[in-house]
């Protein structure tokens, strides 16, 4: 019963620093857009996000490149709250290697988050000249809040073993990949079949 409450405490938090990361990363995103932060010329390619006839390949190849992101990182959440769950001297390393490992693999993590940021904010500036104006881009925040929700949940998962180490880190994790697959397949069908709704009436 115990237990049970922990992980319900658990849970909430978890949802809602990855709910917190999504709209944070997004206001970075079309700021860096809105202010031309991360210069792109419109090399006149089309975007799922103005596709006027969507198919299904689209959506395969949107949800697979969300899920190539989700594993790596998955990969780097999961040292992150194995290493703060389990005692340094839990494993075979060395304790000193443990703890710079503690630091090490959530600054790395940082990194990647930062090149998401980098990789989607070209893709919104790209798409931010084709539209009549900045505000345009909030058009995406439904698919966006649940993908980028998605794909912080097994960070945010790791992180709560920092401050309340986890009895089971990967069970905590592989629950976490198991919510953020079905919210990325959501994301990606409202990107792919509503995205465009919304954005193409606000076409430059």
């Amino acid at each position: 019963m115990i237990a049970a409450i922990r992980l319900d405490k658990r849970a909430f938090w978890i949802a809602i620093a990855a709910l917190a990361g999504s709209l944070t990363m997004q206001v970075a995103i079309f700021a860096a857009a809105a202010l031309r932060l991360n210069s792109v010329p419109d090399d006149g390619s089309p975007s799922v996000l103005l596709s006027r006839h969507p198919h299904v390949g689209d959506l395969v190849a949107v949800a697979g490149t969300n899920c190539v992101w989700l594993m790596a990182i998955g990969m780097l959440a999961w040292p992150i709250a194995r290493l703060w769950s389990w005692g340094i001297h839990d494993t075979w390393d060395h304790p000193s290697v443990n703890i710079v490992a503690r630091f090490l693999y959530p600054f790395v993590a940082v990194c990647l988050l930062v090149a998401l940021c980098w990789v989607f904010s070209r893709q919104a500036q790209m798409l931010d000249h084709r539209l009549v104006s900045h505000w345009a881009l909030l058009a995406m925040l439904p698919h966006g809040t649940l993908e980028f929700g998605a794909l912080l949940l097994p960070l945010a998962a790791a992180t709560s073993c920092i401050f309340v180490p986890a009895e089971k880190p990967g069970r905590l994790l592989l629950t976490s990949l198991a919510v953020a697959l079905p919210l990325l397949v959501c994301a990606a069908l409202l990107e792919v079949y509503l995205a465009p709704h919304l954005l193409l009436p606000l076409r430059a």
